[in-house]
């Protein structure tokens, strides 16, 4: 299986343990960018989040001199990040040198003003594999796959991912603060989304693991190495996924939440940002509380003795529902919709 993580602490041993074409190459990854603290042990370094954004200047501008030979590069940035991989005396290969620059080269610390900061990381469309995978075999063919700037998301995107993001994390806080409560309104809405009539007996062992869950999901909302990106996996149906997490996390120490076609086309759909904002729910329950998919929205999320509470406190969706519902988000028709 994919995951983002995989691929991280490849290009995190690449940036500690390899060098590059000295001196100008080398010194820059290393002084400037700093990219052994950018990669950091439990995910990237928000100290060192201009980076990137130097990177694709540095190799952009040096490419503007260069005179293509579409013999061995297809783009011109292709041919000045061969040269800046050239390092006989480091350890490991060039190409997976080469790798880590196409890593930076795609990676955004996406910033909203006045909305939640979050790493984007947009692979080019072109790679079909994992990274690593796709930059290997004979240097001919790597030469020609290097350079390429069509990303699987728009910077109009990343600006959506930060929105909803900020919706999540403001929906999660408010689940806290009213379960932390228990009045009245919240325990209805607790009953609406999670208790069927067999057990009414339930609300308060509810209550309590949806306190302690958002707790953990508010965590992730508001962490610094929090990463969005693009599940290879799903590629083929990416227009009908919204999004995508490993249940119980990857295991590098930060979320990563995979977000697909049906989500990133909400972008100018403000009417919608809460479904964007109930997706990033839906997912961080699954990386942090361990929910299951046992149904989806469009089947209806109403508990019953087909859905009874077992599966429902359970259930991802009803999660994501939930915090929205709380919080004012979701509209009656919505809700009616959702809990046929």
């Amino acid at each position: 299986m994919y995951t983002f993580t995989n691929v991280y602490q490849k290009v995190r041993a690449v940036a500690i343990d390899q060098k590059f074409a000295e001196p100008d190459w080398e010194k820059f990854f290393k002084d400037t960018c700093g990219i052994q603290t950018l990669f950091g042990e439990k995910g990237l370094d928000s100290t060192k989040s201009d980076s990137p954004g130097k990177v694709r200047k540095k190799i952009s501008d040096a490419a503007k001199d260069i005179k293509l030979d579409r013999r061995e590069y297809a783009k011109k940035a292709g041919k000045i990040i061969y040269d800046a991989c050239q390092n006989a005396s480091s350890r490991g290969k060039w190409n997976q040198r080469a790798a880590m620059i196409e890593f930076l080269r795609h990676l955004y610390r996406a910033r909203k003003t006045g909305g939640q900061d979050v790493w984007v990381y947009s692979p080019a469309a072109d790679y079909k594999k994992e990274l690593f995978e796709e930059l290997s075999g004979a240097d001919a063919a790597i030469k020609k796959k290097l350079g390429y700037d069509d990303e699987m998301f728009t910077a109009k995107e990343r600006d959506l991912m930060c929105d909803a993001l900020h919706v999540a994390r403001k929906v999660s806080m408010d689940a806290v603060t009213k379960l932390g409560k228990k009045d009245k309104d919240t325990l209805d809405v607790v009953k609406r989304w999670f208790i069927d009539n067999d057990s009414t007996g339930k609300v308060d062992e509810a209550v309590n693991k949806l306190l302690a869950g958002f707790k953990l999901i508010c965590g992730s909302c508001s962490s610094t190495s929090l990463v969005f990106t693009d599940d290879l996996d799903s590629r083929k149906k990416r227009k009908q996924l919204y999004g995508l997490a490993v249940k119980g996390g990857e295991g590098g120490g930060f979320p990563v939440i995979y977000l697909e076609g049906a989500f990133t086309r909400l972008v100018g759909s403000s009417g919608k940002l809460w479904l964007c904002a109930e997706t990033i729910v839906h997912e961080l329950s699954h990386h942090d509380v361990s929910t299951s998919d046992h149904r989806y929205d469009s089947a209806g999320l109403k508990p019953s003795k087909t859905f009874p509470y077992s599966k429902a406190i359970d259930n991802a969706d009803s999660w994501g529902y939930f915090a929205i519902d709380l919080a004012g988000y979701l509209s009656a028709s919505d809700r009616k919709k959702t809990l046929k």
